[in-house]
């Protein structure tokens, strides 16, 4: 089982190997909790400095189809203006940011029914331009941000979520062996 731990700020996305992500990694020895792994790791993806991130919230780990656990880390930029973005070029095409409250409207969106081990989910696809570029946010990531949007605008998307099973797993336990 692979453990990832995530970053997520609510208006700062990344571009790698042409997929939009959440900044975020692997933990290191050296991490002492999912905060600090989620804020190097901005620091060393985007060139977030961890004094400008006001952590909010750890949620529950989520369990992708790959059997790899995200622990989503939510933090809210203290300054805006402060952050001079400066991505690795190793790891990050572009940086863009999308309004929170988008992954809870149905425009601009599609989903495409899926199922594993006999139940069905959907994916999430949202379209979106910003003004360096057309992104298309979808699957894992998308359903990230729609929970967080969910969280913070305490209230349901407009339109069916119908998350996969998997993801609760590690809540549950009920991770299966490879």
């Amino acid at each position: 089982m692979h453990v990832r731990r995530v970053v997520m700020f609510i208006k700062c996305l990344i571009l790698f190997l042409g997929e939009v992500a959440l900044p975020g990694g692997k933990q290191e020895e050296t991490d002492i909790d999912d905060i600090q792994t989620a804020l190097r790791e901005a620091k060393e993806e985007i060139g977030l400095e961890p004094s400008l991130v006001n952590v909010v919230t750890v949620l529950e780990p989520i369990v992708t189809k790959h059997r790899m656990i995200v622990v989503p880390v939510v933090g809210i930029l203290s300054d805006t203006k402060a952050f001079d973005p400066c991505p690795c070029a190793d790891e990050v095409e572009a940086i863009f940011d999308a309004p929170l409250e988008m992954f809870l409207k149905d425009e601009n969106r599609w989903a495409e029914e899926k199922e594993w081990k006999g139940e069905k989910y959907l994916l999430h696809y949202f379209n979106y331009e910003a003004e360096n570029g057309k992104y298309l946010i979808w699957a894992f990531t998308a359903g990230v941000l729609i929970r967080v949007a969910s969280i913070v605008y305490q209230r349901p998307p407009a339109f069916l979520e119908l998350r996969p099973r998997f993801w609760d797993m590690a809540i549950t336990g009920d991770i299966p062996k490879p």
